[in-house]
């Protein structure tokens, strides 16, 4: 069982740089309008650090609109008070936005695609900064960067473009999800998922986009990286006693590479953690029943909303 939208929306999830960069608003800004006008209100962490929700973006991103188009920032604070005071939705409440601000997703989506294939690298990350500022993480990943790389792979496969584009791209989304994975809060979900690629394995850009979500999400996910040595795995299962292990792979030798994993396990003592594989590799393949795995091969959405649903029934367990 997932969370509520109202659960996600109150969820202490960003910290004040991951703010800053959505928001567009400078750390300074973000504290003087808290410490003046009491907005937001983020909650803090265990060291004192500030820890924002859905709902605290949302409002940062009413009252920047109200700043842009002229409004103070005293008067604006006292213009949404105002309308919650009323009952009213302050985010219904925003003015209609110039023009230029009303890109869609599909806009942003060739805008980001034509820069990356111009390997213009500063546009490329403006792009993507503007589109975080208007919609939600999750959207941004699905419906912006996972359908380019989708698109990017189809062009090199037809010879439209050359392979260093490819290359171009995924170190482009790479670096931009990893600083996403740094800037995310600490968890605030029971249960560690180690989350790697599998032995060989290179393509990590859709495992991050996963982890990427659910640490957003609350859960506490240690990603491993790209090409995962087995015989090193034992080393973090000893430290971190994790419930699960989500593994993907796109070539059936790095599928197969994980039937050592088996061994591995077997050294330790249950509960043992789940074993989650996904990926292109496993839709042909699957590992030799030695090693019970469960296998996710649906759409992004569906494999997070598993991975949550599955983490969950093992919280509820215990």
């Amino acid at each position: 069982m997932t969370l509520q939208d109202s659960d996600h929306n109150n969820l202490p999830v960003y910290n004040i740089k991951a703010i800053s960069q959505m928001t567009g608003l400078l750390p300074v800004t973000l504290r003087a309008w808290e410490r003046r006008y009491g907005l937001p209100s983020p909650q803090r962490g265990e060291q004192g650090y500030r820890l924002y929700s859905e709902e605290d973006l949302r409002t940062l991103q009413w009252l920047k609109a109200q700043v842009d188009a002229g409004m103070s920032i005293s008067r604006a604070v006292q213009y949404l008070n105002d309308l919650r005071d009323t009952g009213k939705n302050p985010l219904q409440a925003l003015p209609p936005k110039p023009v230029d601000q009303l890109a869609s997703i599909k806009q942003f989506r060739q805008e980001l695609l034509n820069a990356i294939i111009q390997f213009d690298e500063s546009n490329a990350t403006e792009i993507l900064r503007r589109a975080f500022s208007l919609y939600s993480v999750e959207q941004v990943l699905l419906n912006i960067i996972k359908p380019i790389q989708i698109t990017i792979g189809e062009k090199w496969h037809t010879g439209e473009i050359p392979v260093v584009t490819e290359h171009f791209s995924t170190q482009f989304f790479t670096q931009h999800l990893m600083s996403m994975i740094c800037a995310s809060s600490p968890p605030t979900r029971n249960g560690v998922i180690i989350a790697a690629c599998a032995p060989g394995e290179i393509h990590q850009v859709g495992l991050l986009m996963i982890v990427v979500v659910l640490r957003w999400h609350g859960w506490d996910v240690r990603y491993l990286g790209p090409n995962l040595k087995i015989e090193r795995l034992e080393e973090a299962l000893d430290h971190l006693h994790p419930k699960m292990l989500l593994l993907t792979a796109t070539i059936a030798e790095s599928a197969k590479a994980l039937e050592n994993l088996s061994m591995i396990l077997e050294k330790f003592s249950t509960p043992r953690p789940m074993i989650v594989l996904g990926g292109q590799a496993f839709k042909d393949y699957k590992l030799s029943n030695k090693l019970p795995a469960i296998y996710l091969n649906a759409s992004l959405k569906e494999t997070i909303t598993s991975i949550e649903n599955l983490m969950q029934a093992s919280e509820n367990k215990h």
